[in-house]
């Protein structure tokens, strides 16, 4: 009998997005049984089980008032029933053989933690790519085309994750309450380059593809300069637990060369990622030499 698969999303402004997620899952090629738990991060409460009925799965709705991406995610997992636990994002539209390459990569494979590609499209005004240096930041910047170990673990995204379930299931680092309302903040990065250095397998799997519709509040420049500069914090958390030569100097790169990024909006946006993660990273250097080292975190894989 194929293994019960719970699927984890977290909520936040994004509510209409997610008829068109429970349709993906509804259209898998997957022999087995999946539930969704979705947990609503606004303020007050806005999903309810009954509003997701429609959907024929089996949903678990539970409220997280202001809860961080990381926290919100950490708070499916925990009540997920399923041997296998993948995380998703509202906004995304899994292939149909989605959950059957990351239950069959994980029963088969070995690996702890295995993470799909995000192919990302703006929605308005219409574009089919964006920048490398963008891409990054919502989606799979390089993607393998055979499965192995991520090259670049600080570049996998939290909106295509999977794990086997135990009673210790895989967490990601969690922001204080109400720090990251807005979901720009994702802790895939750190959990896959810390599984990574205390030598759990971690895999790519190229043909486990989810589709996600990116909305213009996303491409802003508020939008990307929060998400870089994040990500610059993440690579200086990294530098102080990894080797140095596993972490890149620089978070964001410019697209087409030293010049013509200024005459386009997608290159300009680049541009300012490029600041924002350098200055980010600066930020957290500092902030961590002037704190006492803790020990490091130590991630317990999830072992079925």
């Amino acid at each position: 009998m194929s293994a019960l698969v719970s699927v984890v999303v977290a909520v936040r402004d994004n509510v209409p997005a997610l008829p068109r997620l429970l349709m993906a899952l509804l259209r898998q090629d997957y022999g087995g049984p999946i539930e969704l738990v979705a947990v609503d991060a606004h303020t007050e409460p806005v999903l309810t089980r009954s509003s997701l009925a429609v959907s024929r799965l089996p949903v678990h709705v539970v409220h997280e008032p202001d809860a961080g991406l990381s926290r919100a995610r950490n708070t499916g997992i925990r009540l997920a029933t399923g041997n296998i636990v993948l995380v998703t994002d509202p906004t995304a539209r899994p292939a149909p053989d989605w959950v059957r390459a990351m239950v069959t990569a994980l029963e088969y494979g070995g690996a702890e933690l295995v993470c799909g590609q995000v192919s990302v499209t703006v929605t308005d005004p219409p574009s089919p790519r964006l920048p490398k240096a963008l891409l990054a930041l919502v989606g799979s910047a390089r993607w393998p085309t055979v499965p192995g170990e991520p090259d670049l673990p600080w570049e996998v995204s939290g909106s295509n994750l999977g794990f086997r379930n135990s009673a210790v299931p895989l967490q990601f680092d969690e922001e204080p309450p109400g720090s990251d309302r807005g979901h720009r903040r994702c802790g895939a990065a750190m959990l896959a380059a810390r599984l990574g250095a205390q030598g759990c397998f971690v895999q790519v799997i190229p043909d486990a593809v989810v589709h996600r519709d990116v909305p213009p509040r996303e491409v802003t420049v508020r939008a990307v300069c929060a998400r870089a500069w994040w990500l610059g914090t993440v690579l200086a958390r990294l530098a102080r637990e990894l080797p140095p030569d596993s972490v890149p100097r620089q978070p964001c790169w410019l697209p087409d060369g030293p010049v013509r990024w200024v005459f386009s909006r997608g290159g300009r946006l680049a541009g300012a990622a490029c600041l924002a993660s350098s200055a980010g990273r600066q930020v957290e250097r500092f902030r961590l030499s002037a704190s006492p080292r803790r020990a490091r975190r130590t991630v317990v894989a999830a072992r079925g």
